[in-house]
């Protein structure tokens, strides 16, 4: 029981501790807030003060000319008082004086008036000023031969009528060149003025001139003045009729003329009016010139007379040289002879057309060639690709061509180049036979780290294979990529021996082996170790017996292997 009890004292007292804590704590809160509410209020007081000492002294500012006007007042009154006892020209020089005072006195009526009213007065003058300015229109009326002869917004409409009777007037036959001067000017543009065009300023200017002029249309292409005519619809039929029948092979769409034509009603000189057939033939009218022409991959002399409409018999005389052997060929520049038109006619036409991807090569390190060798692994082939096209046409000529989809039906393939890191050969590689290095296919790789031949094949005893003599020890490597399908001990007189199906028909045997490095089952390739030189089985020394079998047939070894040093430039 005793022990119980220490432990409520002891918990009873932490927490009342726990709990003056707290007390202590809240306490110490509150007195920083109080504090913080205390100064925030006498900030605020001051603030108060500080702005009712601004307002007092702007009010005593103010108050101050009446202050000193009641004053000045009061002491007249008072000399008025004491005049009119005196009576006769005192008291009524008083009275004048009082009433001076009060109306043209400083601090008077008046004077009081005078300085507050104007300013208020001259703003509103002013801001009717600026708002009677902001409430007119401005122009450039332009004068020409000493009348008006229009208003306009801005210079640039000025500079294009300008233009526009300076074209218009190129057309006169007279033998003074014509002069067109005008000036323009600003001014307040009222009810009954209106503004008019670059077009219209130029008929007024043309209309206030001294030459002969009559209504017609101006015929504009690209915004530049060809001439005038009565009738425009007979020239519109005839450029109508024109595209209704160009000649186009194939299915098009979009057949338009690449220049713009405008027609504008207006004042023009009787010269610059022509017979609309006249009109019709020269812009209808096109011409032959002569230009060069790079020549592109796949082109032929049949392709690029197509391109230019040329005949076959043209193209020959202007290139005397392109019917030789290879005579045409990628980069050559060509004569060729191109129609040009007044007026271009442009087409769209959709196609599909194949291309080629180029392919990649690489270089690729293999042990199936020997270190200084290089051939070709695989054969790189062009990827082919269908694409539906776009092309614009100009008279005929492909101008662009913008691709709409594409697909590629066939991927490149890459080519590689093998580079031969194949290291293994002879001691000597020229006195391995006879004194001669092999010249076989190559087929087959130097299967020993060295060594040089000390059997032949067949030879005086129906031998087999090559011998290779080399020190005990020395690696043997597969001579060809395979698997083995035989490695281990053959009590045929072979020894350690292992056997390698290279999978196309041929097999290689290497025996006499004193450690057998590969396994049954193996995958090796070219160069790979497979075993080490020794003199196990029937043998009298150390060699490697290297055999090259096809379909089961012994070969001579030496008809695969290729010893000779290549080349280097």
């Amino acid at each position: 029981m005793g022990f119980f009890r220490k432990i409520s004292r002891g918990v009873t007292g932490l927490l009342v501790r726990g709990g003056l804590c707290t007390v202590k704590f809240i306490s110490a809160l509150l007195l920083v807030v109080i504090k913080s509410i205390k100064f925030i209020l006498s900030e605020i007081w001051e603030l108060l003060k500080a702005v009712g000492g601004i307002l007092l002294w702007i009010l005593g500012e103010i108050t101050e000319a009446f202050r000193s006007r009641i004053k000045v007042s009061n002491e007249l009154t008072r000399n008025i008082r004491r005049a009119k006892k005196e009576g006769g020209k005192t008291y009524a020089s008083a009275i004048v004086r009082f009433v001076g005072s009060f109306l043209f006195g400083e601090g008077g009526v008046l004077y009081t008036a005078f300085n507050y009213i104007l300013p208020i007065v001259s703003a509103a003058f002013l801001i009717g000023v600026v708002k009677q300015g902001s409430g007119l229109e401005y122009g450039l009326a332009v004068e020409f031969n000493g009348k008006e002869v229009g208003i306009i917004n801005n210079e640039a409409d000025f500079e294009a009528a300008e233009r526009e009777v300076n074209q218009r007037i190129s057309f006169s036959d007279a033998e003074e060149p014509l002069e067109f001067t005008a000036k323009y000017s600003l001014r307040i543009i009222s009810d009954s003025d209106h503004f008019v065009s670059s077009s219209q300023l130029a008929n007024e200017m043309l209309a206030a001139s001294d030459e002969e002029l009559t209504t017609a249309y101006g015929i504009y292409m690209d915004g530049n003045f060809i001439g005038a005519v009565r009738n425009r619809d007979t020239v519109q039929e005839a450029l109508m009729d024109n595209l209704l029948n160009y000649n186009v092979d194939g299915i098009v769409r979009d057949v338009s003329y690449v220049n713009k034509i405008d027609y504008e009603e207006g004042i023009y000189l009787v010269s610059s009016v022509q017979d609309e057939q006249a009109i019709i033939d020269l812009l209808t009218s096109s011409k032959e010139k002569q230009s060069v022409y790079v020549v592109q991959e796949d082109d032929s002399a049949v392709t690029i007379c197509q391109k230019f409409g040329m005949t076959l018999d043209k193209f020959n005389e202007l290139n005397p040289s392109a019917s030789e052997a290879g005579g045409i060929r990628k980069g050559l520049m060509l004569n060729v002879v191109e129609t040009e038109s007044y007026m271009p006619v442009q087409y769209v036409r959709e196609l599909e057309t194949l291309s080629f991807l180029d392919y990649e090569t690489v270089e690729v390190e293999t042990s199936a060639l020997n270190v200084g060798y290089e051939a070709v692994l695989v054969k790189g082939v062009r990827g082919e690709k269908h694409s539906n096209v776009e092309i614009t046409y100009v008279d005929g000529i492909e101008r662009s061509r913008r691709v709409l989809s594409s697909k590629i039906t066939k991927q490149p393939v890459v080519e590689q180049i093998g580079i031969g890191t194949y290291s293994a050969k002879p001691d000597s590689p020229n006195s391995v036979l006879n004194g001669e290095a092999l010249h076989g296919t190559g087929e087959f790789g130097w299967p020993v780290d060295g060594g040089w031949i000390s059997d032949t094949f067949i030879s005086d005893r129906n031998h087999k294979g090559l011998d290779i003599a080399a020190e005990s020890g020395t690696n043997i490597y597969a001579a060809g990529e395979g698997v083995v399908v035989s490695a281990g001990w053959n009590s045929g007189g072979y020894g350690n021996v292992v056997m390698i199906d290279h999978l196309n028909g041929y097999q290689t045997v290497y025996g006499h082996m004193s450690y057998v490095v590969a396994v049954e089952g193996q995958t090796v390739t070219k160069g790979q170790l497979i075993g080490l030189v020794g003199s196990t089985g029937d043998s009298t020394g150390p060699h490697c017996h290297f055999e090259v079998r096809y379909e089961g047939v012994c070969n001579d070894p030496a008809s695969y292997l290729n010893t000779e040093e290549k080349e280097t430039d």
